[in-house]
């Protein structure tokens, strides 16, 4: 019995994908003058890679907690490097990796180097700052 229903079944999805192999066709490969058409379909392309997504490779040895705590701990850095009057936060790039906070890209003033230092710092669950700022035009 079961192996009745297997092969009912198989020729169902046979018959579906048989009856679906030719939904995908274009206009252009319809035959309009009652004569089989003489140009060639064009070859199917193999699915392209997508783009990388990040430029770090995953960390493998973090847990999820660890990771959502990073996430966490960048955020509130951001958003306070935006808040901060006297440093220009959308030119400074924030990561964290195991509370160890770092501030990358360039900032127009020698000034703003240590105070994203100061206010990165002051954000709870930051352990420490390592500050790569550099002062100049990016």
């Amino acid at each position: 019995m079961t192996l009745r229903l297997f092969a009912t079944a198989a020729a169902a999805a046979a018959v579906a994908l048989a009856g679906l192999a030719g939904c995908d066709r274009n206009d252009t490969d319809r035959v309009t003058s009652g004569r089989p058409s003489t140009t060639t379909p064009p070859a199917a392309k193999a699915p392209e890679a997508p783009p990388p997504t990040a430029t770090t490779p995953p960390a493998t040895d973090r847990t999820i907690g660890e990771a959502t705590g990073d996430a966490a701990v960048t955020a509130k850095v951001k958003a306070a490097l935006l808040a901060e009057k006297d440093v220009d936060g959308m030119k400074i790039n924030v990561d964290t990796r195991d509370g160890n906070v770092t501030l990358s890209g360039n900032v127009p003033e020698p000034a703003q180097v240590e105070r994203a230092t100061q206010v990165a710092r002051g954000i709870e669950g930051v352990k420490a700052v390592d500050n790569q700022l550099k002062v100049g035009a990016s």
